[in-house]
């Protein structure tokens, strides 16, 4: 049975029903209310209860001059925590958070006009916290008996639901937009925190990345408002060992306050000014990848919705960089094959997921380009009667998702028909599906064409064989022509270096004695001619050395008319009688800037090679002059050296000229030349900042042209006689001289005393680390480099050890020798002049240059 309904007046009936909120003003003591007992409350105000108690909808009316307050069940839901001391109190004492809000308003009620206010934001504290508000009310005038507005009456909805829900479901939208055509992660992570930051009001949000053993965090972006950024690395550890493994589940963690919560150490937290936190863990495979997080300075009351929208926004963040991050690998994966495959001179093309577009074509040559994406390329490329085996091909792979293989006729680049082998395989996203194909196809029209002419080929098989074979010995020819030229070069510097040693004496004894016959003039004529004997075969052995590439190249000043006087004694008896040779060169030519001995190579290799290209005979010119270049775009602006070779031989083809400076290419026949000619020639230009380059045509002969830079010094004074070098002063010294040689120690020994040093001969290392342990004083070493036992560096090394700050002076004749070999050490090449030796001695004793640290 259903209770009896309490009995009242019938001055309360008025207050019948309503609820919960009926039942209790039915039972309220009012006389604490500004509004007094019911029964005396006036017509008016009994009406608008009863309405309001009997509606299910959210009203109230405050009545009287202190708006005393009355409402009903549904209205008792927005008050909260309010309800039910709100029940007759003080309009004002309820609202009176956001009483500067609302008063204008209530005073425009009670003033007889009526108000209307949609989606109004207030902050109210309703539940023990501040909390954003949004409502729909209509406040209405209500008036008493006396005519006059007794009160006000209002219907109210509570929107903030639907307010938010409109928000975030704009703030995805926006962030949608915002993600939308970024491809770069971080950029990703730093727009969504700022659009999430923004919208929240939060003080921090960021996206982190756990790295490797998720025992540090990178933070990637962070967005901030008032607090300082979270950026680069850090140790999670002071937040605690609970949290770190809480960081771990798969579910988001908030927190209201952190001083109010036992699991967290506030310290950690107030360090980083956060005092409320939501973090969402993003997990793969058990294991945490990524995280975001929003925290506030102050307490936060999290409310579903906005976790919601946290984890949502985490979601589609991660979501945008883990696709950005694939759509990366998948690009430089994609580079890195494209690269590989067009070094292979393979055509590169991407299809649609359905095959219906081609959406690019590298064609390499063997195929037209596609820039633009196309729907017709089968008609275009796809030979008509092979369309039906390519779709079949581009079916079976659609269905099982796996390589495309077809070989087919295709139309080329140029128009004609040819054949291809054409490669696809699918490139996937994380779900498994499609998004484009990935493809290369080759040239296969040689192979085919050589499948359908294999029959023809029969009978060609012995010509063909002959031809690889002549091949083969050409080059087996041409690298016994490399072998030799190897061991002539290894046997040119052993040669050079015997000979070197052999000059030392004879170029020391021809010029110290000279000097003591001043008186006799005969004399004197005949050591200047044995000098100019020697000078001769030094130069003669330079050339050689120049030749098997074994001298050390320096490129100087260098009187190119001096060069040639010497050189066409050279050239005439190189290029027989049968060649009319014709040398010019330009008065008051300026200094070439190269290695004399290299241009003297360069210019024989030249002249051999115009020799060789006249068997019947001919002519043959050599001109030389200044050139001033600015038009030739392989040659820099300045002032070059034009050395012209010119013959009336039988000439090239354009072909053959394309090719001659490559090396080992060579039109002479198995024995007759190396292919290194104009090779060298070429490099040398290259090497001395010129230029090289041939115009020739069959029959009517060659001309190669070699331009050399300038030099901007001046030529150095060489007016001496052979044997009136001038001797330099020297500081009187004692000098320890090393050489295994018997001639050249003594022959360089007299040279040192003729010139005024005191010199003490020893004939190894050894012995001199004898002499010096047993107390020898001297100022200054030179010594060989090979001899037997001990080198010279590894002595200079050793005497530097025992008496720091003698200079000493390397003397060789190994020409090939490096600066690593010779210790660093200053180096006089034998064979030298009295004055040469003399000279650098004293230098050396004078700026203390040889105490340059030995390597």
């Amino acid at each position: 049975m259903s209770p009896l309904p309490e009995p009242m007046s019938p001055e309360d009936s008025f207050l019948a029903g309503g609820g919960r909120v009926g039942a209790m003003m039915r039972a309220h003591d009012w006389s604490r209310s500004p509004l007094g007992e019911p029964a005396g409350w006036p017509q008016s105000l009994r009406s608008v209860v009863s309405l309001l108690l009997n509606s299910k909808f959210p009203m109230f009316v405050a009545w009287g001059p202190e708006l005393g307050f009355l409402y009903n069940d549904s209205y008792a839901e927005i008050l909260g925590a309010k309800h039910p001391a709100a029940l007759g109190a003080r309009f004002q004492d309820i609202w009176r958070e956001i009483w500067a809000d609302i008063a204008p308003l209530i005073d425009a009620a009670m003033s007889g006009e009526a108000v209307y206010r949609e989606n109004l934001p207030l902050l109210m504290n309703r539940k023990g916290f501040d909390e954003q508000t949004w409502f729909t009310f209509s406040y209405s005038p209500v008036g008493d008996e006396s005519g006059h507005i007794g009160g006000m009456f209002c219907a109210v909805a509570e929107t903030t639901h639907q307010v938010l829900a409109v928000r975030r479901q704009r703030f995805r939208i926006e962030l949608e937009d915002a993600l939308r055509g970024v491809t770069e992660p971080r950029a990703l992570a730093e727009r969504s925190v700022a659009a999430l930051g923004r919208h929240l009001g939060a003080q921090r949000v960021g996206y982190a990345r756990m790295q490797p053993g998720e025992h540090a965090v990178a933070c990637d972006a962070c967005y901030v408002d008032g607090v300082p950024p979270l950026t680069g690395c850090f140790l999670p550890a002071p937040f605690g060992a609970a949290w770190l493994a809480r960081r771990r589940e798969d579910r988001t963690e908030v927190c209201v306050d952190v001083d109010a919560c036992a699991e967290h150490d506030p310290s950690a937290w107030r360090a980083i000014d956060t005092r409320a936190f939501a973090w969402v863990p993003l997990i793969r495979d058990g294991r945490c990848m990524a995280g975001l997080y929003v925290t506030f300075r102050g307490p936060h009351h999290w409310t579903e919705q906005e976790v919601a929208l946290v984890e949502d926004a985490a979601n589609r963040t991660w979501a945008a960089i883990e696709q950005a991050s694939s759509a990366i690998a998948l690009r430089e994966s994609e580079a890195r094959f494209r690269a590989l495959l067009t070094t292979g001179a393979y055509s590169v093309f991407r299809m649609s997921p359905d095959w219906r577009e081609l959406r690019e074509l590298d064609g390499q040559g063997f195929l037209a380009d596609t820039l633009e994406p196309s729907e017709g390329w089968l008609q275009a490329y796809v030979h008509p009667d092979d369309q039906p085996l390519v779709n079949a091909a581009i079916e079976a792979a659609l269905a099982s998702k796996s390589m495309f293989e077809s070989e087919h006729r295709i139309r080329r680049a140029d128009g004609t028909l040819g054949w291809t082998h054409a490669r696809a395989v699918p490139m996937l996203d994380n779900t498994g599906q499609v998004v484009e194909w990935f493809g290369a196809a080759s040239d296969t029209t040689a192979r085919k064409r050589g499948e359908e002419d294999l029959r023809q080929l029969t009978g060609e098989l012995e010509q063909r064989i002959a031809v690889a074979v002549e091949e083969r010995q050409a080059a087996l020819a041409q690298v016994h022509e490399m072998q030799k030229m190897e061991t002539i070069g290894q046997l040119t510097g052993g040669v050079a270096h015997d000979f070197n040693n052999l000059l030392t004496p004879i170029l020391g004894a021809l010029d110290t004695l000279g000097r003591r016959l001043e008186g006799d003039e005969r004399a004197r004529r005949m050591t200047a001619g044995g000098l100019q004997a020697a000078e001769r075969a030094r130069t003669l052995i330079q050339r050689l050395l120049a030749f098997s590439r074994r001298q050390h190249l320096a490129p100087q000043p260098v009187d190119v008319a001096r060069l040639l006087s010497g050189f066409t004694d050279m050239v005439s008896r190189s290029i027989g009688p049968g060649i009319r040779l014709s040398v010019s060169c330009a008065d008051g030519l300026p200094p070439a800037l190269v290695d004399p001995n290299q241009l003297e190579l360069a210019l024989l290799n030249l002249v051999v090679n115009a020799r060789d290209a006249m068997p019947e005979g001919g002519e043959l010119a050599l001109r030389v002059a200044e050139e001033v270049e600015g038009g030739n775009p392989r040659l820099g602006e300045g002032r070059f050296i034009r050395f012209s070779v010119t013959d009336t031989g039988v000439g090239m083809d354009p072909q053959t000229v394309k090719r001659a400076i490559d090396p080992f290419f060579t039109t002479k026949g198995v024995g007759r030349g190396t292919g290194l000619g104009l090779s060298s020639v070429h490099g040398l230009a290259a090497q001395s900042g010129g230029d090289f380059a041939l115009d020739s045509q069959p029959g009517r002969g060659t001309t190669a042209t070699l331009w050399l830079p300038v030099s901007d010094v001046a030529l150095a004074e060489t007016s001496h006689a052979a044997n009136d070098a001038v001797i330099p002063s020297v500081p009187a010294a004692t000098v320890l001289l090393v050489d295994d040689e018997d001639l050249v120690r003594s022959g360089t020994g007299e040279m040192l005393a003729d010139a005024g040093f005191t010199v003490v001969s020893v004939g190894s290392g050894f012995e001199a680390l004898q002499k010096i342990h047993a107390g020898l004083a001297f100022d200054a070493l030179v010594t060989d480099y090979a001899m037997p036992g001990m080198t010279g560096a590894e002595l200079a090394r050793e005497v530097r050890r025992l008496r720091p700050g003698i200079p000493a002076l390397m003397i060789t004749g190994f020409a090939a020798l490096t600066d690593r070999e010779a210790g660093g050490l200053p180096r006089l090449a034998k064979p030298f002049r009295q004055s040469e030796l003399a000279g650098t001695l004293a230098d050396l004793l004078e700026t203390g240059k040889g105490n340059a640290r030995l390597a």
